[in-house]
């Protein structure tokens, strides 16, 4: 694990273009405090910061081959690498070292058109092969490493995060304008979706895809080496016993190659499904001791404590529960804010940030259950496509329940409950009325467009990402819950979990594992039949499998995910901070956010109604302070009052 950043320019001089790209790799230093390098060259330069955990001593990066001519730096971790090293060397090829990243080399020496799909992992890597003078990047099949571009067409910059991208270089300057449609989307979604991000001219590399620059004609081709195919073995699965031997089988597997490392490796243990299956399964496979990680509230309603430590005493495993409250969040969210470098509005990434600092104390990797609620239909707006279900050859009867569901009120001064009730229905009804892919792609928000109009000065093309999410939902194939579960996999997970874990866990140079996203078991969960993945609550196959090991109370409680009691925070301890950061004088200066909604104690009206969307107010203004304001300080001051 680790961050990389290269660049490839066909004017720059070699010793401007080294400097350019020690100090990219200088501001993710972070991602990789056990060494790293820069390797200029006329063609390209490379550069990273390594994380060191597999073959400590002799993985150092960039890594060349025997003569030279391929060069790679590589963020992530082959898990089938011990596998494809012994293949290989019964080939007759010889290695040098035991890490990953020389695999990556012999594979593309020997075929270097097919490398990702012998691969099972996470990555995101930069090849330099001189002699075919090309460059090749890379990324996983889900996204679960990043990777960031600029083309200026006569340059080219890749990096791990957008902090690494100085903004005043030449080439790329005028690359950094705001894209506000970017902004719009976060506050509706929570995260800017697709491969756009804050600034108009900086994507994301595709997951699953390969970009291919040719360095003699400058030419750009990029193309997908992997598209999901749900298990046609899965699908021919008849019994729920039969689902739960194959997922348990294919998610044993994995979290056994996840164990793969020269450094202990502990787990996050939420005391949900997911992340009790997995450390059950590391607990069996681990030829170490395993050690959990947890975090607690002082909220009972948050606070899923008591149920991580009866899975560990299950277990017979030592947990260490870190609890956290008011005073914490006050005093850390400047922290987490500006761990991550795009605006990020998804509440979770306070609880995953503190959990990542105290587990990093002792530990440079651990392994969590991310993904599985993608995979296996955990998550509550997969159970709308089981209530639309006996509507399907009665669609007006359906879209009318929807219209009347809709206009039930949303805004109530009642009970917290009351208030939850209302919110959910209101997604119900946005879940019945409408055709297959205008459902998912208005699933996908947490409010839509036309609510959160009103928080930005300019409302830009927003709705281009709704159109997106309907074009994918309408070429994904098989019944209406693969292609939700298929598209949610291709977007939601990579720009909002995925970039959650990813940034809150290398902030604190701690390399979190995902054993659910091993991409045979996705297949596999994806083509199961609906009725051993759905069920009654969701995840119906993994709900059996936890209710083998942990029994039916542990299995069967209401899911409450990994939240933070955003609400009660914004009322208390943060009321101050949105009266200071919405200021009008401050909100109007960076043209983003609208002054008349949120400045002089508009913002309330937010907090009474929608929440959560308050919060990716909050963080879309934190933002912009940071980055186009007056800076992380004035950040923590305003946060802090």
């Amino acid at each position: 694990m680790c961050g990389i950043a290269g660049l490839i320019t066909f004017d720059a001089s070699l010793e401007r273009a080294r400097a350019v790209v020690h100090a990219m790799a200088e501001r993710i230093a972070h991602r990789g405090p056990d060494g790293g390098g820069v390797l200029a060259h006329p063609d390209a330069t490379l550069g990273m910061k390594r994380l060191a955990i597999v073959d400590v001593e002799h993985g150092d990066q960039p890594m060349a081959n025997d003569d030279e001519s391929i060069v790679i730096v590589f963020n992530g971790e082959i898990y089938n690498a011990p596998a494809l090293r012994t293949r290989l060397q019964r080939q007759g090829i010889r290695f040098k070292t035991r890490s990953d990243t020389e695999v990556i080399i012999r594979l593309y020496e020997h075929d270097p058109e097919r490398v990702e799909e012998e691969l099972v992992g996470m990555w995101a890597f930069a090849i330099h092969d001189r002699r075919r003078r090309r460059v090749i990047l890379s990324r996983d099949r889900f996204g679960i490493k990043p990777l960031f571009l600029i083309d200026s067409g006569h340059a080219l910059a890749f990096a791990s995060e957008l902090r690494c991208f100085d903004r005043d270089l030449a080439p790329f300057r005028e690359y950094f304008g705001i894209d506000h449609a970017a902004a719009h989307a976060m506050l509706s979604w929570s995260y800017v979706p697709e491969t756009a991000t804050i600034f108009k001219g900086v994507k994301r590399l595709a997951p699953a895809t390969r970009l291919e620059i040719d360095l003699e004609s400058g030419r750009r081709r990029s193309r997908t080496y992997w598209e999901l195919a749900p298990s046609a073995e899965a699908a021919r699965i008849t019994s729920l016993d039969e689902a739960c031997t194959g997922v348990e089988m294919l998610l044993r597997r994995s979290v056994r190659e996840h164990l793969e490392s020269d450094v202990p490796i502990a787990t996050f243990l939420s005391g949900g499904i997911d992340s009790s299956l997995v450390t059950a399964l590391a607990a069996e496979e681990s030829s170490r001791p395993i050690k959990a990680y947890s975090i607690g509230f002082h909220e009972p309603r948050f606070d899923e404590s008591p149920f991580a430590r009866a899975t560990a005493q299950r277990l017979g495993l030592e947990i260490d529960i870190q609890m956290f409250d008011e005073e914490t969040a006050r005093r850390r969210l400047p922290d987490v804010f500006l761990s991550y470098d795009e605006p990020f509005g998804d509440s979770s990434s306070l609880a995953t940030y503190l959990l990542c600092d105290h587990v990093s104390q002792d530990y440079k990797v651990a392994l969590g259950g991310d993904g599985g609620d993608e995979v296996f239909a955990g998550y509550k707006k997969y159970l709308v496509i089981k209530l639309r279900a006996p509507f399907a050859t009665i669609p007006a009867m359906r879209d009318g329940i929807g219209r009347a569901l809709g206009q039930i009120p949303t805004r109530t001064d009642r009970t917290r409950v009351w208030t939850e009730i209302l919110r959910t229905t209101r997604r119900l009804s946005r879940g019945l009325a409408g055709a297959d892919a205008e459902v998912y792609s208005q699933l996908t928000q947490v409010a839509p467009l036309a609510r959160t109009e009103s928080l930005v000065r300019s409302p830009a093309a927003a709705e281009q990402y709704l159109d997106q999410a309907r074009r994918r939902f309408s070429a994904a194939t098989g019944s209406e819950l693969q292609r939700t579960l298929a598209c949610d996999l291709a977007n939601t997970l990579c720009n909002d979990m995925l970039v959650k874990v990813d940034r809150a866990s290398m902030a604190h140079h701690l390399e979190a594992r995902v054993p659910m996203l091993d991409h045979r078991l996705v297949e596999f969960g994806v083509g199961l039949p609906e009725r051993f993945v759905l069920g009654m609550k969701g995840k119906r196959v993994l709900r059996a499998l936890h209710q083998r090991r942990f029994g039916p109370a542990l299995a069967n409680r209401k899911k409450q995910g990994f939240g933070v009691p955003v609400e009660a925070w914004l009322r208390g301890p943060f009321d101050r901070a949105c009266v200071r950061l919405f200021e009008k004088s401050r909100i109007d200066r960076f043209g983003i956010l609208s002054s008349d909604a949120l400045s002089g104690g508009a913002f309330r009206e937010w907090l009474r109604t929608d929440p959560m969307v308050l919060w990716h107010v909050l963080a879309l203004a934190a933002w912009c302070e940071t980055n186009l304001g007056d800076g992380p300080e004035v950040l923590r001051e305003l946060l802090a009052s």
